[in-house]
C-alpha cells in the first residue's frame, strides 16, 4: 500500500511537471505572437542560417526573424556600441567564445534555461543558462592527399616538430585560442618548450583558416598545422584532395548562443534558441547539411567518429581576459614580435 502511494505520487509529480512545461511553452508562444519579431546576430554563413530561419518560420509563422551576420569581433563591437547608446536591438546572440565571455562580463547576456540544454555535453554549456555551444570547431591538422599519405602526413604534435617538415607547412598567424588553450593544458614549462620547437620549424604564416584549407587542397603546401575539422571535411567531401588528422588532445573552439540581457522580443528569442538547439536543427541541418560538429549528445558524423579516438578540450573562454598577453607571447615566439 505504501509503495503504491509513493508510485502514485511519483506519477502525479511527473504529470504536474509535464503540465507545467506545457503551460510555460504556451505562455512563450503567446508572448512571441504579441512580439511578432526576433533579431538574430550570428556567425553562421547567411545561406546556411537562412535555411534554419526558414524552418523556424514554418514552425512559427507569426514571428518574423531578421538576421545580421558578421565576424565575431564585429558582432561584439556592434552589441557593445548599441548597449552604450541604450539602444537594444538584438534578441539572440551567437558569437565565438572569447567575445561571448566579454559580453557576459559586461552584463549583456541574459539567462534562459532552454529545455534542449539537458541534451548537451556539460563541457559546452554553462551552469547558469547563459550560453550553450550551438556548434563547435575542432582544430585539426590537414594534408594534401596527392602529396602525402595518411601515414606519412603529420598526425600528432611530435610529427609537427619533425625536421623533415621544416619550412614546408602553413600556419595561421593569429592562432591565439589554440595557443592559450594548449599552454594551459600542458603548463607553462612544457607548453613553452613545445611552442619554441614548433616555431623553430619556420612554417609559413598566413591569415585565415579558410585560406589555409584552400591552399593545402590546391597543393601549395603539403599540410597545415591547425585548421578547422568540419571545414576541411566539407572541402574533402566536395572532391578536393585533402584529409585531416585529429591531434591528441584536440582543441575545440565553440560558437555560443544565448539571449540578450535586454532583448526587446524575449519570448521569440527563447523559441529561437530552443529551435537552434533542437535535435532536428543540430542533426539534420548543422551536422547533416553543413558539416558542423554538434555538442548535442547522440549526434554522430564523420568528424565526430574521428574525434572519438582523442581527448577533446574546449577553448577556455575565460582566457579572453588575457588575450593581449597571449597574443603578444604567440607573436614573440612565432613571428619575432611582429
Amino acid at each position: 500500500m505504501k509503495t503504491s502511494a509513493i508510485f502514485l505520487s511519483a506519477i502525479m509529480l511527473t504529470a504536474g511537471f509535464a503540465a507545467g512545461q506545457e503551460i510555460k511553452r504556451e505562455a512563450l508562444i503567446e508572448g512571441a505572437k504579441k512580439e511578432g519579431k526576433v533579431q538574430i546576430y550570428g556567425l553562421l554563413a547567411v545561406p546556411e542560417h537562412t535555411q534554419i530561419i526558414q524552418r523556424f518560420k514554418e514552425k512559427y509563422p507569426f514571428i518574423e526573424p531578421t538576421l545580421y551576420r558578421a565576424t565575431s569581433e564585429r558582432l561584439y563591437t556592434r552589441i557593445e556600441t548599441e548597449a552604450r547608446a541604450n539602444t537594444h536591438i538584438v534578441d539572440v546572440i551567437g558569437v565565438s567564445g572569447y567575445q561571448y565571455y566579454q559580453l557576459l562580463k559586461r552584463g549583456l547576456i541574459g539567462k534562459y534555461e532552454s529545455p534542449e540544454r539537458k541534451f548537451f555535453d556539460p563541457a559546452f554549456k554553462d551552469k547558469d543558462g547563459r550560453w550553450t555551444a550551438y556548434y563547435v570547431n575542432p582544430m585539426v591538422t590537414a594534408y594534401n592527399t596527392r602529396q602525402s599519405s595518411a601515414q606519412e602526413s603529420p598526425k600528432d604534435y611530435s610529427d609537427l616538430i619533425d625536421p623533415k617538415w621544416k619550412g614546408k607547412l602553413v600556419m595561421e598567424e593569429e592562432e591565439i585560442e589554440w595557443f592559450s588553450t594548449m599552454m594551459g593544458f600542458w603548463g607553462e614549462e612544457k607548453g613553452l618548450a613545445y611552442m619554441q620547437r614548433l616555431a623553430a620549424q619556420n612554417y609559413v604564416m598566413r591569415p585565415g583558416h579558410t585560406l589555409m584549407t584552400q591552399l593545402v587542397a590546391a597543393g601549395e603546401y603539403p599540410a597545415a598545422v591547425i585548421v578547422y575539422g568540419p571545414q576541411t571535411q566539407s572541402t574533402r567531401n566536395a572532391g578536393a584532395p585533402i584529409d585531416w588528422h585529429a591531434l591528441n588532445p584536440t582543441v575545440s573552439g565553440a560558437n555560443l548562443m544565448g539571449i540578450a540581457a535586454k532583448a526587446p522580443h524575449p519570448n521569440a528569442a527563447m523559441l529561437y534558441i530552443d529551435h537552434m538547439l533542437s535535435e532536428e536543427i543540430q542533426k539534420d541541418f548543422l551536422s547533416g547539411k553543413f558539416f558542423k560538429v554538434s555538442a548535442r549528445q547522440g549526434i554522430q558524423s564523420v568528424v565526430m567518429q574521428k574525434l572519438s579516438k582523442v581527448k577533446v578540450i574546449p577553448v577556455d573562454i575565460t582566457q579572453s581576459e588575457n588575450y593581449e598577453k597571449h597574443r603578444k607571447k604567440f607573436r614573440e615566439i612565432f613571428m619575432g614580435g611582429r
